[in-house]
């Protein structure tokens, strides 16, 4: 299943979420993964940890996080879920703070993370047409017709 698939089918995105801060932020993002069966909830708190240990090293660029944590960490299946921020909030990474758009991600194992799940969050964040749709989008139909189009881009 695609990233466009899963998202909407499984209802992992929130427009316009609100978070007290970026453990808030990557709490309810995984909190969309464990609602689709694909993450248990200590995932959440994996993900948390390892911004504490590594840094913020998920914070992938200006604006955008890509949370994640190793498969054994609690993930039950790959998916993802998407989130933009109303109101950025600061991840700890100088470079790259604040962060408005936040794509939680999980993988069954580490072959499928660096093959497929990684592959697929990148082209979402491929331009910056995109990623200024992503940050005015408002509705599912929005939604949708930008990840149509990042789909239609890899093929």
């Amino acid at each position: 299943m695609g990233l466009k698939d899963f998202i909407l089918n499984n209802h992992a995105w929130i427009l316009g979420a609100e978070a007290a801060d970026c453990d808030d932020a990557i709490r309810q993002g995984v909190g969309l993964l464990v609602k689709a069966g694909v993450a248990e909830e200590r995932y959440a708190q994996a993900v948390i940890d390892i911004k504490k240990e590594h840094g913020p090293y998920y914070v992938i660029a200006p604006g955008i996080a890509m949370p994640h944590a190793r498969p054994e960490s609690g993930a039950i299946g790959t998916g993802f879920a998407l989130m933009t921020l109303k109101k950025p909030v600061n991840f700890g990474n100088p470079d790259n703070d604040p962060v408005d758009i936040v794509l939680c991600i999980c993988a069954k194992d580490k072959e499928d993370l660096n093959n497929n799940v990684i592959i697929s969050a990148m082209m979402l964040f491929d331009s910056e047409e995109t990623l200024e749709a992503l940050r005015k989008a408002s509705t599912e139909a929005e939604l949708a017709a930008i990840l149509d189009k990042v789909e239609s881009a890899e093929e």
